[in-house]
């Protein structure tokens, strides 16, 4: 239909009106009824009526499933809008609206006004391209529902005369993916400004000038549109806030109204949030209005400058280069070739190891020099398959601790971006100096040379960190490496570095002290094949140990830990996050343990240097929890019930200045009432000098987090590190993790409409906590602490538990960590006349019969979820309360179950097996070398770290001695150093002969072994036969000697000449 219509308005345009730079009609999102449009029946302030839609649309955090297009240019929510003369905003009265040109239209004067929903695919992405430019930081947005309405030519009420032709034309376009929602505002021309009964003259000015802008309904939230309300509003068609004259777009789902385009206060907004370590990828910034002739100049930590490109009036893009540190970074843009940098924004640099590589090597395992190798990535991470790109090799060395960028190779100058490429490295080229200092470790990189493509994510990308394989030298290798580490005591007797826990459900709970080890874990089963064989999942510290080192501990499947080489976790030289990031840790601890334990039969040195922990020094954090119509359990144990209503200090740590603060508020009913129960809607928090963290549910009942008052999005990542804080996201889940550099974490979760909370705090701030949590010192007599210093009594009643302990805690304006929205405040929270009910006033009687019985039948004797469904009315949240105070039951059990300390994986001169069962028991059997016993069991077994039986050792053997000992007995006698003592003794009729003690030490014994011989009549046998046979013996010693010298003498002495000389004989002597 608009397009019969388009002779008349350039005639209109040329011949009556001419409207500077309005945007022209075929520019609108199609519209009319070639496109299927409802009509709005022709009248005087009407409306469409209730229009349901398919799918909520989120409008000042509120989700709404119906809306209304009103004759008098507004689209309303919540109740239809026929008032003519518009009213500043803002409005209560629950007058939600989105106002185009809310002014006093009569379409009985002429003119149409047009409306739709539609999801058609080509609408649905011109509407994504629209916000894609308007928002840098919507780059992935993705439209899934549109409404159009547009006000074609409409008249004025009180027109006559030639004034009837005096028409306006305006669209809105209400844009949704069900998450955020954006409106455009297309205006064509805009000829009059007020209708005659708002004062208006009889060509359409003055009176009461129309509207334009958003209204929250609540009498405090808004929006106006430059002009609004003001004769200055006729000009709206050739202004924007896109840098497009007759077009404005709008953020509309959240608090309050997002404008797009550019701004002039010296802010940026960069997109992607997150970029990885090593620089490649594109940032693309939103600040300034740009000009195609701007010379736009990034400049990056350390100085790094690199130059930016136009990309249109509210984008520019920059290439990140390479960084070579992690975390939140300021970032500032010129515009004016670096003379001056005037714009600043936050972007945060993420470590190598957190993102999976964009380029994949095929078989790593294959990985040596001189031998062809593969790799292959997605093309269209750098732009399409026109594209020419280069293949190099990033190497990195090391001298002393220090790692530095060190060079490229080329190893492709040039190939199409087709997604493959095989190529054969040189010797030398990839592992650097074959032994020593100066071996590199090194990253493939894929880079676009040639081609245009503003669009891609990317201008290089990269492979994972590796090591140019080579099992000739690792020995060599490995023993350079042992010779030049320092005493690993320096860091492992660090009180800082953390040991491991001693269980993998400890390890779990521990979130606030350790963190997912991201090469090994079920996601990467097979990196765990390579490292750690046996091991299901490994965690390594959050934080760095003052030395820097950091502590991995690695799990096997039954949850045990495991210790020692050739597979256990390890003290690791660099933390992951320590020196240069990731670099520094493969250099000195990964590196090693591949030349160590993976390519030669070193691993005993590699632990040597780098030894496991095995838990026996652990700790575990303390949990306490609040949930439900709030049911709090304390860091000591002790369970209450607390219904504030206002802001209340919910832990405070002093030692790390830690404060959490929750903001309790009573649940509303489906009628809209109240009820008698308070629960939590909100928590704010921060330690030290860290970053201020809140977690609300917004008016559409979802989790949001705000970090310093902004608002904090997890589209790209799902953990987003602050200063001094980690925030993690679950996938899949209204739920999420704060993490402090203490080592306290705090994880809430949204349950309906309400939140719940689990916190755990570090035993090193145990006798240093206050707050709702109590005192904490293991005596639960004294944990309702007052801020004045004193107790309240244990055995208090909820009542005075509520009025003298928990309302203390209320914060004060000056002491809140909240971020208040326009028109609220600290007071706003608050009502000291509220009265809750009690959970101790008796037994709870259901007024509703059939509730009571389905709260008991889901409830069983748990008082909390009893109290909770009779307070709210709702099963759900009973439910959801019992299941809470089980898993707090599952997480204390979790943590003080003790576990196994491992046994170290060797035994000195023998061999042992580990093995486990489905039930976490671990069973040992050990085995002595060729020339030891065993000393002690074979079997050994642990399980909840019960063993039954001791570690057994394997000492030398002297295979001369056996146990049996003829014609008598031997006992065997062990000394703590390793010396077994014999003891022999002979039968009856059996004399010993020898020593009757002998000692064996490093298998070998201090004398012969004796014998026993048997006695003749009471004298031994050998008293007589051994002097006899002696003297026989002797005899014919003498015999041979004189013969034989009579031989000699007969040769050499004169003929007849046969006497034997000097040779006396005598008779043997017997004893």
């Amino acid at each position: 239909m608009w397009r019969m219509k388009f002779g008349l308005i350039l005639l209109f345009v040329f011949g009556h009106f001419f409207i500077i730079d309005a945007l022209v009609l075929p520019n609108f999102y199609p519209f009319g009824q070639d496109e299927s449009d409802q009509l709005v029946p022709t009248n005087d302030d009407g409306s469409s009526g209730t229009i349901p839609i398919s799918i909520p649309f989120p409008f000042f955090d509120w989700n709404h499933n119906s809306l209304f297009v009103n004759t008098n240019g507004v689209i309303s929510f919540l109740v239809q809008v026929s008032q003519y003369t518009p009213v500043p905003f803002p409005l209560g009265d629950d007058r939600r609206l989105v106002a185009p040109f809310w002014a006093d239209v009569d379409t009985r004067n002429g003119g149409e006004v047009f409306y739709r929903e539609t999801t058609d695919p080509n609408q649905l992405q011109q509407a994504t391209n629209d916000i894609r430019s308007a928002y840098v930081d919507h780059r992935k947005f993705r439209a899934s529902w549109l409404l159009i309405a547009t006000w074609y030519e409409v008249a004025f009420y009180g027109a006559d005369g030639d004034n009837r032709n005096k028409r306006n034309t305006f669209q809105a376009v209400l844009i949704t993916n069900g998450k955020h929602s954006f409106v455009i505002l297309n205006y064509n021309k805009i000829t009059w400004t007020t209708g005659k009964a708002s004062g208006g003259n009889e060509t359409g000015r003055g009176g009461r000038p129309a509207q334009a802008g958003f209204n929250a309904g609540d009498g405090i939230r808004h929006f106006n549109i430059p002009g609004s309300s003001t004769a200055q509003v006729i000009h709206i068609g050739s202004k924007s806030n896109v840098k497009k004259p007759g077009r404005w777009i709008f953020r509309i789902d959240s608090a309050k109204i997002e404008a797009g385009g550019c701004n002039t206060r010296g802010s940026l907004v960069v997109s992607p949030l997150s970029v990885m370590m090593l620089g490649g990828d594109k940032i693309f910034i939103a600040g300034p209005c740009y000009e195609p002739s701007d010379l736009i100049v990034c400049e990056f930590p350390g100085g790094k400058l690199v130059n930016g490109s136009y990309i249109n009036s509210i984008q520019a893009s920059c290439t990140v280069p390479m960084l070579d540190v992690t975390g939140r970074l300021q970032i500032t843009m010129s515009v004016n070739g670096g003379k001056s940098f005037d714009f600043k924004g936050i972007l945060t640099s993420v470590n190598i190891n957190r993102l999976t590589p964009r380029v994949v090597r095929l078989i790593p395992e294959t990985w040596v020099e001189n031998s062809p190798v593969k790799i292959s990535w997605d093309p269209g991470l750098l732009g399409d398959d026109t594209l020419t790109v280069a293949i190099l090799l990033a190497r990195f060395s090391m001298k002393d601790d220090d790692v530095y960028f060190h060079s490229t190779f080329s190893l492709k100058a040039k190939q199409k971006n087709i997604g493959e490429s095989q190529f054969t490295v040189p010797k030398g080229e990839g592992q650097g100096v074959a032994v020593g200092d100066g071996h590199f470790v090194t990253l493939v990189q894929v880079k676009k040379i040639s081609g245009n493509s503003n669009n891609s994510p990317s201008e290089w990308i990269w492979s994972d960190l590796f090591y140019w394989l080579n099992y000739g030298l690792a020995e060599q290798r490995c023993m350079f490496w042992y010779k030049k580490q320092p005493n690993p005591k320096i860091f492992t007797d660090d009180a800082s570095l953390l040991p491991c826990p001693q269980t993998f459900l400890q390890a779990m709970a521990d979130r606030g002290r350790f963190t997912t080890d991201e090469y090994c874990n079920p996601k990467t089963e097979n990196h765990c094949v390579v490292y750690h064989f046996g091991a299901n999942h490994c965690f390594r510290t959050n934080i760095a140990s003052a030395q820097g080192a950091g502590q991995q501990c690695c799990y096997t499947e039954p949850g045990n830990l495991m210790a020692g080489q050739p597979n256990g976790g390890s003290m690791d030289r660099f933390h992951i996050e320590a020196g240069v990031p990731g670099l520094s840790h493969f250099f000195q601890d990964l590196v090693p343990y591949v030349d160590c334990c993976l390519l030669s039969d070193n691993c005993e040195r590699y632990f040597d240097k780098r030894p496991s922990d095995d838990g026996s020094r652990y700790e575990p954090p303390r949990p306490a929890t609040g949930n439900g119509d709030p049911h709090m359990i304390t860091l000591d144990g002790v369970t209450y019930s607390f219904n504030g209503y206002g802001e209340y200090h919910v832990l405070q740590i002093a030692p790390t200045d830690f404060e959490l603060q929750g903001r309790m508020q009573p649940l509303i009913k489906d009628d809209g009432n109240r009820t008698r129960a308070t629960v939590f809607k909100a928590f704010a928090m921060k330690e030290n000098a860290s970053d201020v963290v809140q977690v609300h549910i917004n008016g559409r009942q979802e989790m949001e987090i705000l970090v310093n008052r902004d608002l904090v999005e997890f589209d790209e990542q799902f953990m987003l590190d602050f200063h001094g804080v980690t925030i993690i996201k679950y996938n899949n889940t209204s739920k999420y993790s704060t993490i402090f550099h203490s080592g306290i974490s705090v994880t809430i979760e949204r349950v309906e409409d309400l939140l719940q909370f689990m916190l755990l705090v570090p035993p090193l701030f145990k006798g240093n906590t206050s707050g709702l949590l109590g005192f904490w010192d293991g005596d639960q007599q004294n944990d309702y602490l007052l801020p004045n210093g004193t107790t309240l009594s244990y055995n208090s009643s909820q009542s005075r538990i509520h009025h003298e302990f928990g309302q203390l805690w209320m914060t004060t304006p000056n002491e809140s960590l909240f971020y208040y929205e326009v028109g609220k405040n600290h007071s706003s929270y608050i009502n000291m006349e509220f009265v809750p009910l009690f959970l101790d006033q008796g037994d709870l009687m259901f007024e509703n019969a059939t509730l009571g019985q389905q709260a008991r039948e889901v409830c069983g004797d748990n008082m909390q979820c009893l109290f909770d469904i009779h307070t709210t009315g709702r099963v759900s949240i009973g439910v959801a309360t019992k299941q809470a105070v089980e898993l707090f039951a599952a997480v204390i059990d979790e943590t003080e179950t003790p576990g196994c300390i491992p046994l170290e994986n060797t035994i000195r001169n023998g061999t042992l097996q580990r093995n486990e069962t489905n039930n976490g028991e671990i069973i040992y059997r050990f085995h002595c070398n060729s020339g030891f016993f065993l000393n002690g069991s074979s079997v050994i077994s642990c399980v909840r770290a019960q063993w039954n039986g001791s570690t057994p050792s394997c000492l030398p053997d002297c295979t001369s001695i056996t146990d049996s000992f003829g014609d008598g007995t031997v006992r065997k006698n062990y000394m703590q150093d390793g010396e077994v003592v014999y003891q022999f003794d002979c039968n009856p009729g059996f004399s010993l002969k020898g020593s009757s003690v002998l000692s064996c030490l490093h298998g070998e014994l201090n004398g012969s072994k004796p014998r026993c011989y048997e006695t003749d009549n009471g004298t031994p046998w050998y008293v007589i036969v051994v002097p006899i046979v002696g003297a026989v013996i002797f005899t014919a010693i003498i015999a041979i000697i004189y013969f034989t010298k009579a031989k000699h003498n007969q040769r050499n002495a004169d003929p007849g000449e046969n006497c034997m000389k000097g040779v006396t004989f005598s008779n043997p002597a017997y004893a």
